[in-house]
């Protein structure tokens, strides 16, 4: 089963998947920008239907419990729009975090990952459905990110969640090292932002690992053209790692909105799979990617 913010689904309800989006997030109260940030489901509905408009059933929502989480907002987002709401349970980069994780042990932060997914998020009754975004730093793991990291491994290992991460070409090796070392299954990690870097045979080194990786900032065209993300796409998938391969945009704040003039949740579908047909990419591999990998890695027995 795959628990939603709703109630839990079979996997063959899923549909098109985005793996790694934001709804509700802040960013803002580290930053300072006055921009990274999205509040109100009154402003993020209509990209969402925009969105769903292109053929989008469903959405895992990674922001986690340090990055302004709200699942009630996310209920009521999945209720008015039909989206499927995967709501998350994890802490981000060190900033972020409360002062507490500090101290606590990889075994107490763990508890706290299971009672989000097994009993429920505070009072809401509603369920994480996986550990995300488990965040590491750019160039290594600082403050208590390694902590969170076995934190997730364990309660992967207890319940079953899949496990989806920030995580940059320096700590991908660690955090996939880390995850295995505490009995994760490797099918049920997601590398999440490696579309960032453009090198196949270092994507085929995480790969080899059995995990999944996450092409999921697509649009972001300042950091990587979408006709690279295509290109290394179309390689991992001739390369025979298809069924590890998934998507998203990866929007945190608003003015990333098409109401901003910016393409919002839109560039998967808009531009990214147009670009893998156009250079030879079939329509059961993309597919694949869109709606067999995401339902894989999301199901679970829940024990």
């Amino acid at each position: 089963m795959i628990r939603t913010v709703t109630n839990d689904i079979e996997k063959e309800e899923l549909g098109i998947t985005m793996c790694h989006e934001h709804f509700i997030v802040d960013l803002d109260r580290v930053r300072h920008d006055g921009i990274s940030k999205i509040e109100t489901v009154e402003e993020v509905e209509p990209e969402i239907q925009q969105m769903m408009a292109l053929g989008v059933q469903a959405a895992v929502e990674v922001s986690t419990i340090d990055l302004g989480r709200d699942v009630r907002k996310l209920k009521q987002i999945s209720q008015d729009t039909g989206l499927t709401i995967i709501a998350a349970t994890g802490f981000y980069l060190t900033q972020y975090h409360p002062e507490w994780l500090k101290e606590a042990s990889p075994e107490q932060i763990a508890q706290v990952y299971i009672r989000e997914l097994t009993e429920g998020i505070d009072d809401t009754g509603i369920k994480a459905g996986i550990i995300a975004e488990i965040a590491s730093s750019p160039d290594r793991f600082e403050g208590e990110e390694k902590k969170i990291l076995q934190a997730a491994g364990i309660a992967s290992r207890l319940t079953g969640a899949a496990v989806s991460t920030h995580t940059s070409r320096f700590t991908a090796v660690e955090t996939i090292e880390t995850l295995l070392a505490e009995g994760v299954d490797p099918d049920k990690i997601i590398i999440g932002h490696q579309d960032l870097i453009d090198d196949s045979a270092y994507h085929a080194l995480l790969l080899e690992y059995g995990v999944n990786i996450a092409f999921d900032t697509c649009g972001k065209k300042a950091y990587m053209p979408d006709e690279t993300r295509a290109r290394n796409a179309l390689k991992i998938i001739e390369a025979g790692y298809g069924d590890h391969l998934l998507f998203s945009n990866d929007i945190s704040r608003r003015t990333y909105f098409t109401s901003h003039g910016k393409a919002g949740y839109l560039s998967v579908m808009k531009e990214v799979v147009p670009l893998l047909k156009q250079i030879g990419a079939k329509e059961e591999q993309i597919r694949r990617c869109l709606v067999d990998n995401p339902a894989r890695i999301l199901d679970n027995e829940w024990r």
